[in-house]
């Protein structure tokens, strides 16, 4: 790995790429009607299911993670203790974290980690997603 080689982690942690958005879902449908909606919004989706989700985590971080937890708001624990992982590394809170939830409500109301920046209720829309996206890449990270 040279100096100038992109993947290789910086320094102090991993790199972060906020041009890339991460897509976990075990529904393939799921992955690609996000992954469109992403991409309208200019940015590049990465689609995995929630089992090759964590090779998408090294070298280069997403600046976002988008996670469909399924029916149980569970199906991606494993992809949220990642992250959580990484945020702890790099002491900041990137990569932000959308979740795709059966359950309307507040990361704090669904029980879910505090790594959750963002709660999207089913049926996803892309005016729902697009709304979010937009306020990331503008810099404004405050959830509603």
């Amino acid at each position: 790995m040279t100096v100038a080689d992109e993947s290789a982690p910086a320094r102090d942690g991993p790199k972060l790429d906020f041009s890339k958005v991460l897509v976990v879902s075990r529904s393939p449908i799921n992955r690609i009607v996000v992954s469109r909606i992403i991409e309208q919004s200019g940015l590049k989706a990465i689609a995995e299911s929630p089992e090759t989700a964590p090779a998408a985590l090294t070298g280069v971080i997403p600046g976002t993670v988008v996670l469909d937890g399924g029916p149980e708001n569970s199906d991606c624990n494993a992809v949220l203790s990642d992250v959580a992982a990484i945020r702890g590394m790099i002491r900041r809170s990137a990569p932000c974290v959308i979740f795709l939830s059966n359950r309307s409500g507040t990361a704090e109301g669904l029980a879910l980690p505090r790594t959750v920046d963002f709660v999207v209720a089913k049926p996803i829309t892309p005016d729902r997603l697009h709304q979010i996206i937009e306020k990331l890449k503008s810099g404004s990270r405050q959830p509603r």
